[in-house]
């Protein structure tokens, strides 16, 4: 009995698969809605994965204790009558003073330029900030020294540059005493950072082979080239111990409250967050996005189904006497629907594996052309070919349920 079911089955393989290949025009057609839907589906997800490893990746060059303070952008944008400010010199110095769970203060400014020495140039990030730069990111010197406080109140043009800028510029020689142009003006290095595997804190637009490409000048010449009002929008620092975090961050929201007051009497104008912070909102970000623009792309499948039933309903009518004929000679309609779900199955199969091969093929040209990770992710590759499978399931259905009930004499006379 068992034999004779698995002969049966193999049978009407054969003939789902002789029916597939008997009309080429339909089959590719088909193929062609289930393969679209099915990649546009991979490739957005694939994306999304691309787009969340580059950001936990330029974030691994901070530790747990990292705090970012900036403006509370998002109560601003609930309420754009607020009054932005920035942070100012007090209140880095009164961090420093009274909000003892907090270190490495350092406020940050950034812009690219072109960087120049001899006849190498490159297009690099600079970054205007303070000698407690250095200390937030754990960086150490391999020669000259870092900047320091006389340096930074008189705006003097000097820099302290990462390992990569020295291979590239200088690669023969130690460039400490060294000039080297940045935004058009002779800029002396007084010191070069060890090389670290790891440095995407230096920039997070401007990543390289070894993320040793800091460029880093006192942030009182940074606003005297590129302009501001002399206040800080984005101050970096460190807890003194990942057991503090919160207590920084208590500390730092109290000192700039005091200083600057709140929203309304009751909001903060400042945020202070800390890396876990800043990643699981990033994520989540990321998370939605891709769920949004993955939605999207589903509706493309949703579309290839429905073509796929019609097709199918096409089919069964087309052949309703070859129907007739073998359920005469004695087919079950388990029979007849087994072949038809068969054939849906085989096709969206078929469909979702040349899906699978052509969001490959979409994620190496958008990985060459947009310099972006696409990263197809096993399980969602094998869910992308199972929900191939459910949708040739789902679409072949109630054609194959059709045909199966089909009344013999009556399929017998149609023409």
């Amino acid at each position: 009995m068992k034999k004779s079911r698995t002969v049966n089955f193999a049978n009407l393989l054969i003939e789902a698969v002789s029916a597939i290949i008997s009309n080429k025009s339909r089959t590719v057609l088909t193929l062609l809605g289930i393969v679209i839907g099915i990649s546009s589906v991979i490739t957005v997800i694939a994306a999304g994965a691309g787009g969340r490893s580059i950001i936990m990746k330029e974030f691994e060059g901070l530790t747990p204790t990292s705090l970012s303070i900036n403006i509370n952008w998002q109560a601003w944008s609930l309420n754009r009558s607020f009054k932005l400010e920035g942070m100012t010199a007090r209140d880095i110095e009164d961090l420093g003073k009274y909000a003892p769970h907090l270190t490495a203060i350092a406020p940050i400014s950034q812009k690219r330029t072109l960087i120049k020495a001899g006849e190498t140039e490159k297009q690099l990030t600079v970054t205007g900030t303070t000698e407690a730069y250095i200390e937030y990111v754990e960086f150490k010197l391999l020669s000259g020294r870092i900047m320091t406080e006389d340096e930074i109140l008189h705006q003097e043009k000097v820099a302290v540059v990462g390992y990569a800028i020295k291979e590239e510029f200088f690669p023969d020689t130690d460039p400490v005493g060294n000039y080297i142009t940045a935004f058009g003006l002779p800029v002396k290095i007084i010191g070069v950072l060890e090389k670290k595997e790891k440095t995407d804190t230096i920039s997070i637009s401007d990543p390289d082979s070894t993320f040793n490409n800091a460029f880093v000048v006192p942030i009182s010449l940074f606003k005297r080239i590129f302009g501001g009002d002399g206040d800080y929008w984005n101050v970096m620092a460190k807890a003194v111990s990942i057991g503090d975090i919160k207590t920084a961050q208590a500390e730092a929201s109290r000192v700039l409250a005091r200083n600057h007051g709140k929203w309304d009497d009751r909001v903060d104008k400042f945020s202070v967050t800390s890396m876990k912070e800043q990643l699981e909102m990033i994520n989540t970000v990321v998370t939605t996005i891709t769920i949004g623009v993955a939605v999207l792309a589903g509706i493309a499948l949703l579309v290839a189904a429905i073509g796929i039933m019609n097709i199918m309903l096409v089919s069964v009518k087309e052949r309703t006497r070859e129907i007739g004929i073998r359920k005469a000679l004695g087919a079950r309609q388990s029979d007849i629907r087994t072949q038809f779900l068969i054939e849906t199955l085989i096709l969206c199969g078929g469909g979702g594996l040349g899906g699978l091969g052509l969001a490959a093929l979409a994620s190496v040209i958008i990985g060459k052309l947009a310099s972006w990770p696409v990263i197809i992710d096993p399980g969602t590759a094998a869910i992308a070919v199972l929900l191939s499978l459910i949708t040739g399931l789902l679409s072949g259905f109630y054609p194959a349920v059709r045909a199966a009930k089909l009344v013999p004499h009556e399929a017998l006379r149609y023409e």
